[in-house]
């Protein structure tokens, strides 16, 4: 029988009784409650209750090895090849993509709102997420907080360095206007693709294009070349490329955004080349080249980023604005701009505030990863590929609370390589969860994300498999006696599949650093061999040709960053720092710091 004292809470109760939040009788097989309002009464038994895990944020990699002595057995399905007492760790090499081990997929009777066909239920009650999701914050909350940090940013330079802007035109005092032509979202996006893009009549819309200047043109084109594939990375139709400009042209406040992006990523890669060019010509005893041209590219970045907000400031007056697709793609566009801007920095600070608005403004559109609309859907991807960053650097759980409602079994091929960036998003929100609520709730919701992992992997259609290359030729020996523990390359094509199996083993180590269970050392080696796995996958797909380029580079360093958070030995170490060195060479965001932040994590300093 259940604690009567006062304040306990039941966890053996029937769901429906713990969804409702009433106190359940327990009778079997349908409670009081459930007969009175003649709902179904589900019970699920719950496993034996584990030892407390430490977050993945707190967690010493040094200590991650041992860490995983918790495995629950009835998670995961033991090798058998060979069950022989051992002292440590095997050493062997391990494959990196065709020895994976599978989680066990049976599963109770679950609730009707558990996600349609793939009987995964998850329960966002359990999840924390403070003040994220206070019912007050909107697209006005938003600027308002945009506005704050533009102000003390400016106040904190020299006048020289404010172009001729006037902080006072970002305040926002007047009160709203009366619309002319009011439209709600579903109007204004219904035909919006790649090929015809409508233009809502508006009046904070301009009729006609608008006429670019020619030092525009180049930060309009960079943008469209360099940095909205990086955007577009897991949109087949394109969007950022082949629609936003287009509905940019029609609106300022989304132009000198996107003019924004578009210079202050063109200031990171001129950063790199000047540097690069200063050391060559120094050697040549030559004149050095300064990165004067940096600088006052990045002076132009903000320039444009103050004009979109001073656009907000007297826009945001109209409310189908508040609602419209320009606004999103417009927050998108804000929070890729901060993202850049903590490449010189560690600080996120910035940037996580406006992942946090542009959530608010989703949700009063009712933007999703299965919206109707296809510019709607990758920017919602868009920014939940940035906030399950963030969200892991910060420790907060990732703030999307969208559950699925099309099984997997019924996606494509494209939409599974979205999915699993749902699912990476609730491992992290997963692993940010204090443990000291319902732990049972807590063990039920890890048993599920791991699942739904295993169910997108055994989905995958065979283009997410890797294409097969021959490493050494017959009959030739290794170089040197590591070189076959050494990352093998992997190429997995087309890039957004290689992205979604990286992102898939992200998730995979975010849950085994931090689901609790119990298990013995069968259990042990079985967690390490899965980490040694996910790190070869994520690695060998990072190092291939076919991933040098800006956009799987971006994915390839999150997942080379949680994955030499498990490198347990020097050499392991110092081969995934090296590969995150190449990567960042590459990606110019994060900020290099990051790299230190490693070593001293490594090192025990953190």
């Amino acid at each position: 029988m259940p604690s009567k004292s006062r304040g306990l809470r039941t966890s053996t109760g029937c769901w429906t009784c713990r969804k409702r939040r009433v106190k359940c009788d327990e009778i079997r097989p349908s409670c009081k409650n459930c007969q009175r309002v003649h709902r179904e009464c589900i019970y699920v038994e719950k496993p034996a209750a584990p030892h407390r895990p430490q977050a993945l944020s707190a967690r010493n990699p040094g200590h991650s090895s041992a860490a995983t002595e918790s495995l629950s057995s009835n998670c995961i399905t033991e090798p058998t090849s060979d069950s022989r007492p051992m002292d440590g760790p095997s050493s062997e090499p391990v494959a990196a993509v065709d020895s994976w081990i599978p989680f066990l997929t049976g599963q109770s009777e679950l609730p009707e709102n558990g996600i349609t066909g793939d009987g995964f239920f998850l329960d966002d009650n359990l999840f924390t997420f403070e003040d994220n999701l206070t019912s007050s914050f909107g697209p006005v909350e938003w600027y308002d907080l945009l506005a704050e940090d533009a102000i003390s940013s400016m106040q904190e330079q020299p006048k020289s360095n404010r172009w001729n802007f006037d902080i006072t035109s970002l305040s926002r005092k007047q009160s709203p206007r009366q619309e002319l032509f009011p439209e709600p979202l579903d109007d204004l996006v219904s035909h919006v693709d790649a090929q015809a893009v409508s233009i809502s009549a508006q009046l904070w819309n301009s009729v006609t294009k608008i006429d670019l200047k020619q030092d525009e043109l180049v930060f309009f084109d960079y943008y469209i070349d360099v940095v909205a594939p990086i955007l577009d990375l897991f949109d087949p139709a394109k969007h950022f490329a082949n629609v936003v400009p287009h509905i940019a042209l029609h609106n300022v406040g989304l132009l000198k955004s996107l003019l924004a992006v578009g210079a202050c990523h063109m200031a990171l890669e001129r950063d790199q080349n000047y540097t690069n060019e200063a050391t060559r010509q120094s050697q040549a005893d030559t004149p050095a080249l300064t990165s004067s041209a940096s600088s006052s590219t990045q002076k132009i970045a903000e320039q444009f980023y103050y004009e979109t907000l001073h656009y907000l400031s007297q826009n945001l007056l109209y409310q189908s604005y508040t609602s419209s697709i320009e606004i999103l793609a417009t927050g998108i566009m804000i929070s890729t701009y901060e993202m850049f801007a903590t490449a010189g920095t560690s600080d996120h600070s910035n940037w996580d505030r406006h992942l946090r608005g542009a959530f608010w403004i989703q949700r009063n559109t009712e933007t999703n990863g299965e919206s109707v609309n296809g510019l709607q859907r990758a920017i919602w991807w868009a920014w939940l590929r940035q906030d399950v960053w963030a969200a892991f650097r910060t420790g907060r759980p990732a703030l999307t609370i969208h559950q699925p409602k099309v099984p997997m079994a019924e996606l494509t091929s494209e939409e599974l390589a979205t999915r699993i960036i749902y699912i990476a998003a609730k491992c992290v929100q997963f692993a940010a969860t204090p443990k000291q609520g319902d732990i049972v709730a807590y063990i039920e919701a890890g048993e599920t994300l791991l699942r739904m992992l295993d169910a997108w992997k055994r989905t995958l259609p065979p283009s997410f498999e890797p294409i097969p290359i021959a490493s050494v030729s017959q009959g030739e020996p290794p170089t040197s006696a590591l070189a076959d523990d050494r990352m093998v390359a992997i190429w997995i094509h087309p890039p957004a599949h290689a992205a979604a199996v990286q992102t898939y083993h992200f998730a995979r180590i975010v849950m085994i650093l931090n689901q609790p269970s119990t298990g013995g050392l069968n259990t042990y080696q079985t967690r390490f061999k899965l980490l040694r796995e996910s790190t070869a996958t994520i690695c060998g797909i990072a190092i291939a040709q076919q991933s040098q380029n800006l956009p799987s580079a971006f994915v390839s360093f999150q997942a080379v960053y949680a994955a030499a958070l498990c490198a347990e030995t020097k050499d392991r170490q110092s081969e995934v720092l090296e590969i995150l060195g190449t990567v960042l060479s590459i990606s110019k965001f994060p900020s290099i710091s990051i790299l230190d932040e490693l070593a001293d994590v490594w090192s025990g300093e953190n």
